[in-house]
């Protein structure tokens, strides 16, 4: 079996660790944003180019085929592997260069398209592409797809933008364009291939109906088939190949850096949103505001998508529809400019146009950014309206069609028509109306035979309208599997045959990315689709898109909130199937990979674009998977708190103490030793400044206004050791210092050392735990703050978070960040005592939305503060820095580099700041310590 003769090849090869078998985690770790099953039988992570050189040759000896896998946000099936998905994973594929004052940009194919763009913001700068998975998605996948979005016009997309490029083909020939050696030695090496290209480029231009025909069919977006363009534009033959690899979806070549020209970023901006009678006067509108006016971006929204938008709270009422039906069209506009002068003609010559068409109703011109971003999110609620109303069973199906923008109004009524007449009243059409791209979403059953063969029919009939308008059948979201089968019908019998010699001619044995982009089969967009069960707790309606995984701290060494869904779903399907031995087996992969190492921290809500609560329903599964025994044990530690802490601390004291005289390698040892004896891996506690915890102190009292603090058990427990084992003042103390600094009086409720706000309990799945502490903190701290009448201040972030959600709302709740903006700001001095330092914002700073106030106030005491990028969560999440320390390594993945020249590092979280310090190699401590040094009272 070539699966197994490959796998036995690549365990001489690579350490096996990196290679991932069996159905549950190849299906699993292989699952994109597509209506595709996965039916990879291996995933292998790769981190090296000579790692992916020799994989390379050893899937054409063995005839298995490999996909280059980026973020896997692709809707059309272009990332799904038929054989074995390769991740790219270390630094090797992140790199980027800023040139000529931002003018190029160079990327690796692993930076995300958020990332690139950050880093070009500082010079006014940006890249074209803009796709609505940007955040996530990799300029390597951005690039395989030719990416688009929004605002870009086929201009300015990256096939037009590209500069320079940097690729493997498939006989493991690296080529750097922008490099001379490089390219005089592939000249000299592939003149064969290159001839190749010349001889079919020459085939093309000899029938002027061909070469007229590429040229029409590329002035429109157009991702079907490969970019047949190339051969039209360039009589380079490099040049023809770097541009054919754009847009080929990884069946030409690896594609491992791009140099991209890049745009003016026009700070001015200003937004309107107007509802027209008709869509043939939208699209007028559109038309002629393409003509030179400056805009940016023109959404419409059909009668239809109108209706969905209406029932959210929130939607402006007179753009609501009334009646049964009608030709309604909103349209979202946006136009930019350099300068205020220039705002304001591009405003008055494109209102002078919506006003020419008489518009039903409008809203705008609004230019306050804040304003602008209210009327992008009606459009943005469109697919999590449309998405969220299906039924748990059935799965959002995406199609994207590009027509002339002025065949606009007759595809869209077309597809309308189509859908309607199949049964799909409920989805609309809508889309980017500048560009002719229209959208429309299909809930559909994909186990079911009779919802395929509503798919398949909807797929032939819209195929013909498409094309019988001049248009494409994919615009923006590549060919993949999902168009397929029409390739050669949008193309003609001469032009896709100069498609299959291109795949000939870079790919002979046939392993890049096989059944992608080119596929024999005529139903390969109905075939092999993703079959569900239901699972509840709304998580079904997850669209597979992987917004999720690029703040998820598990995704680089367990599952993604995206992929527990899949495999949830795929196991509710074994289950009603009685599929018993597959499903024990999933169960088994899921239960480890899945939901033990999911950290919990919720950040993935806030990516999604369903805001589904992943976090909550693995911790749901975690409490029914909790035995008596456990339950008993959480109840005693509840019961118990004070002892419990005490245990905790001197424990610490003595092992911190123990791995003094023993010496880093001797106490990394133990750790070692721990593990097996207690199921934690302890880290040398000197090299992590961890030791046990203090005694609570008692407050200063003098008459003055009251603060009431509360310190976290992790804080009570857990204590602060400086160099050499020196130990650091208890955070309490400081606490009680900066307030009695401030002048306040500080009060501490009542049997401190039993409470807890029930975070611990709560990420464990323990929630009559949790619960049951939440009430005991609420009544202390009513108590202590005379009924809500003092603020209430806790040192840690996390617990803090949960106390906002669960306690009295009488309760003024703060943590230190917030806290020291709101009171101390005003009754303390600040100097700038430190140099550079860097700050973590927890999971739960960001959830409150508090990074920017955590950089201000570092920024009191430092002249230059540091918020490493890509770095969300630390993965520590309660213990299991502990008891999964990959978790918490994989998290923090590259925080040494970025924080080398920072002197310390301040956080709001004591076990988060273990993590930090571990992997950061510089002391992390709370930054109520950082407040403190670089304070005095205000005289």
């Amino acid at each position: 079996m070539k699966s197994q003769v490959f796998l036995n090849k690549v365990r001489d090869l690579l350490p096996w660790s990196q290679t991932h078998t069996g159905e549950a985690p190849a299906r699993i770790l292989s699952v994109d944003a597509g209506p595709f099953e996965p039916r990879a039988f291996a995933v292998i992570d790769v981190f090296s180019l000579d790692e992916l050189k020799k994989l390379l040759s050893l899937a054409a000896s063995c005839g298995v085929s490999l996909t280059f896998r980026g973020s896997g946000t692709s809707l059309s099936g272009q990332s799904v592997a038929e054989d074995v998905a390769l991740r790219f994973r270390g630094p090797a594929w992140r790199g980027l260069d800023i040139l000529d004052e931002g003018r190029l940009v160079r990327a690796r194919a692993g930076m995300r398209g958020g990332e690139i763009n950050a880093a070009l913001a500082p010079y006014g700068r940006f890249i074209a592409s803009d796709p609505s998975s940007i955040a996530s998605a990799t300029i390597g996948g951005m690039a395989a797809n030719n990416a688009a979005g929004l605002g870009c016009t086929v201009e300015n997309n990256i096939y037009h933008s590209l500069r320079g490029m940097a690729f493997m083909l498939a006989d493991g020939t690296f080529v750097d364009t922008e490099d001379a050696g490089s390219v005089r030695a592939f000249r000299a090496s592939h003149a064969a291939l290159l001839e190749g290209l010349r001889a079919l480029r020459g085939r093309i231009l000899s029938s002027p109906a061909l070469a007229e025909k590429v040229r029409r069919k590329y002035r429109i977006r157009n991702t079907c088939g490969y970019s047949l363009n190339a051969l039209c534009d360039f009589e380079d033959p490099l040049d023809m190949l770097e541009h054919l690899l754009i847009g080929s979806e990884g069946t030409l070549g690896f594609i491992f850096s791009v140099t991209l020209e890049t745009l003016p970023l026009l700070k001015e901006r200003a937004t309107a949103m107007a509802l027209f009678s008709s869509m043939d006067d939208a699209m007028d509108a559109v038309l002629a505001m393409r003509s030179g006016l400056g805009l940016y971006a023109g959404e419409f929204l059909d009668d239809i998508s109108l209706r969905c938008l209406s029932k959210l709270p929130g939607f402006p009422q007179e753009f609501c529809p009334e009646g049964e039906s009608s030709d309604n069209c909103a349209l979202l506009v946006e136009t930019r400019a350099g300068d205020g002068a220039g705002l304001f003609e591009r405003i008055r010559a494109i209102d002078d146009i919506i006003r020419a068409k008489k518009p039903l109703a409008k809203l705008g011109f609004v230019t306050e950014g804040a304003e602008c971003e209210k009327l992008w999110d009606i459009r943005r609620a469109l697919f999590p309206a449309l998405a969220g109303t299906r039924l748990p069973e059935e799965y959002a199906y995406v199609e994207d069609y590009c027509v002339p923008p002025e065949r606009l109004p007759e595809a869209s009524r077309g597809l309308v028509r189509i859908l309607q007449e199949l049964g799909c009243a409920r989805t609309g059409v809508n889309g980017h109306a500048m560009h002719g791209n229209l959208h429309c979403t299909l809930p559909l059953r994909l186990n079911e035979a009779g919802d395929v063969a509503k798919l398949g029919e909807f797929v032939e009939r819209a195929a013909e309208l498409i094309l019988g308008l001049g248009g494409a059948l994919k615009a923006e979201h590549g060919t993949g599997r999902a168009v397929a089968s029409f390739v050669r019908r949008e193309w003609g019998d001469e032009l896709y045959g100069v498609m299959l010699e291109l795949k000939a001619l870079l790919d002979p044995a046939g392993i890049l990315n096989r059944g992608c982009l080119l596929n024999d089969s005529p139903r390969c967009h109905v075939e092999h689709l993703k079959s569900a069960g239901v699972v509840g707790g709304g998580v079904d309606l997850c669209v597979d898109c992987g917004f999720c995984e690029a703040v998820c701290p598990s995704a680089k060494t367990g599952l993604s909130p995206r992929q527990r869904i899949y495999a949830l779903r795929a196991m509710a399907g074994m289950e009603e199937k009685g599929e018993r031995e597959r499903l024990a087996s999933w169960r088994d992969f899921f239960r480890t990979m899945g939901l033990d190492l999911c950290a919990t921290d919720g950040l993935c809500s806030a990516r999604c674009p369903l805001g589904l609560d992943v976090a909550g329903f693995m911790r749901a599964l975690r409490h029914e998977e909790l035995s008596d025994r456990e339950k008993k044990a959480a109840a005693f530690v509840r019961r118990h708190m004070a002892p419990v802490t005490r245990a905790v601390s001197l424990g610490l004291s003595a092992a911190h103490a123990l791995h003094g005289a023993l010496g880093h390698e001797r106490a990394e040892k133990s750790g070692n030793l721990a593990k097996k004896l207690t199921g934690m891996t302890v880290p040398d506690l000197r090299e992590v400044r961890l030791t046990g915890g203090s005694a609570v102190p008692a407050p200063h009292v003098s008459g003055r206004e009251k603060v009431v603090y509360f310190p976290s058990c992790a804080v009570r427990s857990m204590g602060y050791s400086g160099d050499s084992g020196r130990r650091i003042d208890p955070l309490m103390d400081v606490a009680l210092r900066l307030l009695d600094k401030a002048g306040y009086d500080a009060v501490i409720p009542a049997h401190v050392e039993q409470l807890c706000c029930g975070k611990a309990f709560e990420t464990k799945g323990m929630k009559e735990e949790a619960e049951a502490s939440a009430k005991a903190l609420d009544a202390a701290l009513r108590e202590a703050s005379e009924g809500g009448r003092w603020p209430v201040m806790c040192d840690t972030s996390p617990c803090l978070a949960r106390m906002k959600k669960t306690l009295d709302g009488s309760l003024s709740l703060y943590e230190p960040v917030e806290f020291t903006l709101r009171f101390l700001v005003d009754r303390l001095e600040f100097r700038k005592r430190r140099g550079c330092v860097a700050v973590h914002a927890t999971c739960s700073t960001r959830a409150m939305g508090l990074v920017e106030e955590l950089c201000r106030v570092a920024r009191l005491c430092a002249e230059e503060v540091v918020l490493p990028e890509g770095i969300f969560c630390c993965g520590f999440s309660g213990d299991k820095g502990f008891t999964r320390p990959e978790l918490n390594a994989a998290a923090l993945e590259g925080l040494k580099d970025q924080i080398a020249s920072c002197e310390e590092g301040f956080s709001t979280s004591r076990t988060c700041e273990v993590g930090l310090t571990k992997h950061g190699k510089k002391p992390y401590r709370n930054i109520l310590y950082l407040i403190d040094e670089c304070s005095s009272a205000r005289k």
